[in-house]
């Protein structure tokens, strides 16, 4: 659990307000709003087993984006949409821990109730291309649900 913790913990630590306000940004916000639980984790290439997600939850509420593991906070950024691009983009800036104020870049997408995102893990690296990883590539794919 330890190992899921620090994982989740690289993943979600940065963040920033929406970047590209327009209305299609403003509509994606308000459809992350709400509870999350983690469906799915793949990072370099592996998928992580379900049963290491169990417990991870994610909260959105205006532009604060915060993961809790078992009830342990883990992290809070804040976040900015373009969802006038194509794949659409996010930006996060954690709030906390060692990537405070770090500008980490995403890609996102909405699909139902399914949340998907896809970054690196560290904030120096660039936005992917697409949702998908390769070992030693640093990149991770979310995926949550609606609760």
């Amino acid at each position: 659990m330890a190992r899921l913790a620090s994982i989740t913990i690289l993943l979600f630590a940065g963040a920033a307000p929406v970047f590209a306000q327009g209305d299609a940004a403003k509509k994606d916000l308000k459809l992350l709003q709400g509870t999350w639980v983690m469906a799915a984790l793949e990072v370099n290439g592996t998928d992580v087993p379900a049963s290491k997600l169990e417990g991870t939850v994610l909260t959105i509420k205006d532009d604060r984006y915060t993961v809790k593991v078992k009830d342990k906070l883990v992290t809070t950024a804040v976040i900015e949409l373009d969802a006038k691009k194509d794949p659409k983009e996010l930006n996060m800036t954690p709030q906390d821990g060692d990537k405070k104020d770090k500008l980490q870049k995403a890609l996102y997408k909405i699909e139902g109730d399914t949340f998907k995102m896809a970054r690196g893990l560290n904030p120096e690296q660039e936005r992917p291309h697409q949702f998908a990883t390769w070992p030693g590539t640093d990149y991770f794919v979310v995926t949550w649900k609606k609760k």
